[in-house]
């Protein structure tokens, strides 16, 4: 069948209209999802944030932004979930959604350290003694977010690796010298990101270094909230509260 140059126009103006209307409902989704991430605090908030980045997968099947959004979600709701077992379900759900991001983009920085986090975090809940095969896979993803963004996330790969190091046992590869390293370099690189300090803290705690954990534990409490990164406030309180008890149980 001959296709005449009229009904072709009206063919292609068809299918750009869907197109565009496709492009539209994304970004309407995505921004109502970054806005109800940032109410995350709120659980119904967090769980309409998932609904919404759901619906921009339900438009366009291959977003990658979407799914490092829902492992990011996943993270965040893992950590606020009772039981191991039920955070495990969690963050393995995030760990899906990251995979899938990296399927389609190698590249994408955000992908591949969500992924580590929902390695290092199922690793966390299922145990450490039982988990030690997750180890390569989040080291991998956080060597990967070094060579392509080392400052992304606040420098959360070297936070990540610091924290590792500092958890694993000395013959499976803990080294609290080497987590030091990595702690002071993602303070550098994200000074605002309380976690930095407050991982740093708790080697320094370890290693009987008191008075330097103390000054880092007495910094994050003295951050007033009107000077904290907006998108982590919810973070960075909980980091507060976090410090107000390590120095409590540390220095009575």
């Amino acid at each position: 069948m001959r296709i005449t140059m009229p009904v072709l126009a009206i063919i292609l103006f068809l299918f750009s209209s869907v197109a565009g209307a496709d492009d539209l409902a994304v970004r309407r989704y995505m921004k109502k999802g970054d806005a109800q991430f940032d109410l995350r605090e709120d659980p119904a908030a967090a769980e309409r944030a998932r609904g919404y980045f759901e619906k921009v997968l339900a438009v366009d099947g291959e977003n990658v932004a979407a799914r490092w959004r829902l492992s990011r979600l996943f993270y965040w709701q893992g950590s606020h979930t009772e039981g191991a077992k039920a955070q495990m379900v969690v963050f393995e759900k995030g760990i899906r959604y990251a995979q899938e991001g990296v399927e389609r983009d190698k590249d994408c920085v955000p992908c591949h350290f969500w992924l580590g986090v929902s390695y290092a975090k199922y690793g966390e809940a299922k145990g450490i003694f039982h988990s030690l095969d997750l180890v390569p896979h989040v080291r991998r993803e956080m060597e990967t977010v070094l060579k392509l963004d080392g400052n992304y996330d606040f420098g959360g790969a070297d936070r990540v690796l610091g924290r590792l190091l500092h958890k694993l046992p000395a013959l499976n590869g803990g080294d609290n010298e080497k987590a030091i390293v990595h702690l002071r370099k993602a303070i550098e690189r994200g000074p605002g990101l309380l976690m930095n300090q407050r991982f740093l803290a708790e080697v320094l705690l370890s290693e009987g270094r008191k008075d330097e954990a103390k000054a880092l534990l007495e910094e994050i409490i003295a951050v007033p909230e009107a000077e904290m990164i907006k998108s982590k406030v919810p973070d960075l309180k909980e980091e507060q509260t976090i410090a107000r008890g390590l120095l409590q149980k540390n220095f009575k």
